[in-house]
């Protein structure tokens, strides 16, 4: 990864929109964050760049088409201890709602977009993304695939959704989760040009 692309990225990590928690409620347990579905669109090859900068695919001029979208958060267990060290894969479609690296033709897609990318947790459990926002499409609303892995164990894979979207309650998904909804549903603000989200990843075990 070249060093700007790297001290971007770190820079969202500190800049997590996550609120610290104070002692007494970290004492308490927290709901874990809901499991959804992997989906159909999970790759089925990994592109060569596979950092966490989703709006640049390494020796590709260009950035990828679409909304920035700075996404990040914290991995914590139910108890609020970080869970550093893990990885933290994302995926989703690109501005047009084609998936990538999943084996079908992709000519009509982004080819300035990664498609996929890969965080891994700091000692305080911070990650960070740059991506673009996603859009709707049939049948669902804008939303982003993702896993956490411990090593090469998967333990939670979920997807996060953005307040506000007029599809969510016509997304089956999102409505079949009733008052969970909340713990994967980012709330957007404006970033320079374009929008920043935050949410916390709680991990059951």
């Amino acid at each position: 990864m070249r060093p700007d692309r790297r001290h971007a990225l770190a820079s969202l990590g500190a800049l997590a929109l996550t609120p610290w928690l104070p002692a007494h409620a970290q004492a308490q347990e927290r709901p874990a964050t809901p499991p959804l579905t992997e989906g159909p669109f999970y790759p089925r090859a990994f592109p060569a760049d596979r950092d966490a900068d989703l709006t640049r695919v390494a020796g590709q001029r260009g950035r990828a088409a679409g909304t920035p979208l700075e996404f990040s958060g914290r991995l914590v267990d139910r108890r609020g201890k970080p869970l550093g060290g893990r990885a933290i894969e994302i995926w989703h479609c690109d501005e047009f709602g084609q998936y990538h690296h999943v084996g079908a033709p992709e000519s009509a897609g982004d080819a300035a977009f990664q498609g996929w990318g890969e965080a891994v947790a700091d000692g305080e459990g911070r990650f960070a993304f740059l991506t673009i926002k996603p859009p709707a499409y049939p049948g669902r609303t804008p939303h982003i695939h993702f896993t956490v892995r411990d090593g090469r164990r998967r333990v939670l894979t979920s997807q996060a959704f953005f307040e506000g979207e007029r599809a969510n309650e016509r997304d089956f998904l999102y409505r079949g989760l009733g008052r969970e909804a909340r713990l994967v549903t980012m709330r957007l603000e404006n970033a320079g040009g374009g929008l920043r989200g935050a949410l916390d990843v709680v991990v059951a075990g």
